[in-house]
């Protein structure tokens, strides 16, 4: 016997994702208590009894978005401190030195703002790869489990980590490194593989699956040139034997493409590390070559559309991936390489760079992008077995869009207003493991007077980290209208930098 709803949406325009990609409109989703029960037309609706029931008239009810790949900690650096450079620049002159001098105030003020803009734009679920010193992993993970819980939100924390430095990214890093050799800024390597391993079987045992199963936690290995051998293999046998997956950065730029004479990609295919339970985030110096290894020892991948142009790194492969068999979900990866945390506004992106990678409009379609946000996100994480569709017996992670805007007219079909159309700010409702997360787009853990504390704090603190990291100056009193080494020449174009 079907359970009894304890939650009833009705009326809406029902994106499905399941396996037909049926769209019923006008439909209903029942809900009761984590779980999805009931699904289909309105004729179809079963009896509300005490129920709450949500009227959904002029909207949408599509899965949960699923962000494969985040930093959350980095919010506090947008705003102009990190334009106009390159990865390893972006990384040695500004993320680095500014997160070094972070305390409990910015990790937690970073994750509240970030699961707040997160949930505006309709995202249920994350993996959050998150970079700190190793004497930090432990109450880092506290700060922001506890700030996740508050927002309701799927997570999966990815604790990073390295071991070694390649000659060609020290003498990169000393090169284009802008402090003086007194005050270095390593990524936080750790030359201990013992140590690393200890504490991240440490951590994971103490986090994974808290938060009434909403938490994971999974080993990062983060850049796969900045780990040796055995700590890509140590941090593979670690998430086995703990039933997780792993992630890492996987041939983001030009820097990142070879290891031991292979691409990246074959050398860690060479050496077992690839699978089912990895996911790679970027793959964006990939080849025909590359690709082929992806498919067939099964990696998920997860593309990162704005973040890898907004540096300069390049589009990923993306339709060849996909036309490989590959699953790909989508992250809009730091939001101080990005601007914004908004799934809805990097669908856009996300197509459009495949159409123009491949001088081919029907490279990538509206309804492909939209997938990979919701179901192939899902499957690029491991989770489709429980999220990412509007199915019964799925958790019950939904947005609520509201589509009566008069910039989502005229329109023939939803997936393609909701990528090309739509802004985000159309997320209303959202609810994750049946419990509504944020309604009227307030978020239920956070009231107006408490988000513009939120707001100002994040000032503040992004203020402080500025200031005492000696980040690079960036105001609107000193307009720039071209970056440092630009051709003179108006309309010229530089060449991309060596790999």
């Amino acid at each position: 016997m079907t359970a009894r709803p304890s939650l009833l949406i009705e009326n809406a325009a029902v994106i499905t994702m399941d396996p037909a990609r049926r769209v019923i409109s006008p439909g209903y989703v029942a809900i009761a208590d984590d779980r999805i029960t009931g699904v289909g037309p309105m004729a179809e609706r079963p009896d509300a009894g005490s129920a709450r029931v949500i009227d959904a008239t002029g909207h949408a009810v599509l899965p949960g978005f699923v962000n494969a790949h985040t930093h959350s900690l980095d919010l506090l650096l947008r705003g102009g401190l990190c334009d106009d450079r390159r990865l390893y620049d972006w990384l040695a002159n500004v993320v680095l030195p500014g997160c070094k001098v972070y305390g409990d105030a910015e990790i937690e003020t970073a994750v509240g703002m970030y699961t707040l803009e997160a949930l505006r734009s309709g995202i249920t679920t994350v993996v959050d790869s998150v970079e700190v010193p190793f004497d930090e992993w432990l109450p880092t993970a506290e700060l922001m489990t506890r700030a996740y819980g508050r927002s309701g939100l799927r997570t999966v924390l990815a604790q990073m980590f390295y071991d070694q430095m390649p000659a060609h990214l020290a003498e990169l890093l000393a090169g284009i490194s802008s402090r003086p050799p007194t005050e270095d800024v390593d990524l936080g390597a750790v030359a201990d593989l013992g140590a690393i391993l200890g504490r991240l079987d440490e951590v994971i045992g103490r986090y994974h699956g808290t938060l009434d199963g909403r938490l994971s936690m999974w080993p990062s290995p983060g850049v796969a040139v900045l780990c040796s051998r055995d700590a890509l293999i140590g941090a593979r046998d670690l998430a086995r034997r703990r039933g997780t997956m792993t992630t890492l950065h996987l041939a983001e730029s030009p820097h990142d493409e070879r290891q031991c004479g292979l691409s990246s990609v074959e050398y860690l295919g060479h050496i077992g590390f690839l699978g089912p339970d990895v996911l790679a985030a970027h793959c964006v110096q990939t080849g025909t070559g590359d690709v082929r290894v992806l498919a067939e020892t099964g990696t998920r991948v997860a593309t990162n559309p704005v973040s890898n142009l907004f540096l300069g790194n390049g589009i990923a492969p993306v339709a060849e991936l996909l036309a490989a068999g590959v699953k790909v979900g989508i992250g809009t990866d730091d939001a101080n390489c990005n601007g914004t945390v908004n799934m809805v506004g990097d669908l856009k992106f996300a197509a459009l760079a495949q159409k123009g990678r491949y001088r081919d409009p029907a490279a990538l379609t509206a309804e492909r992008a939209l997938e990979m946000a919701t179901i192939g996100g899902a499957e690029a994480i491991g989770m489709a077995e429980h999220i990412g569709s509007v199915e019964v017996a799925k958790k019950a992670d939904l947005a609520i869009m509201d589509l009566r805007g008069s910039h989502l007219f005229p329109r023939q079909s939803l997936a393609s207003a909701i990528v090309y159309q739509a802004t985000g700010d159309e997320v209303d409702t959202v609810i994750v493991d049946g419990r509504i997360v944020m309604e009227g787009r307030r978020p239920v853990w956070l009231d107006a007077e408490e988000e513009r504390e939120l707001v100002a704090r994040a000032q503040a603190c992004s203020d402080r980290v500025a200031r005492e990291a000696r980040l690079p100056a960036r105001s609107d009193a000193a307009w720039r209208s071209t970056y440092a080494g630009a051709p003179a020449q108006p309309g010229a174009i530089t060449q991309p930098e060596p790999g």
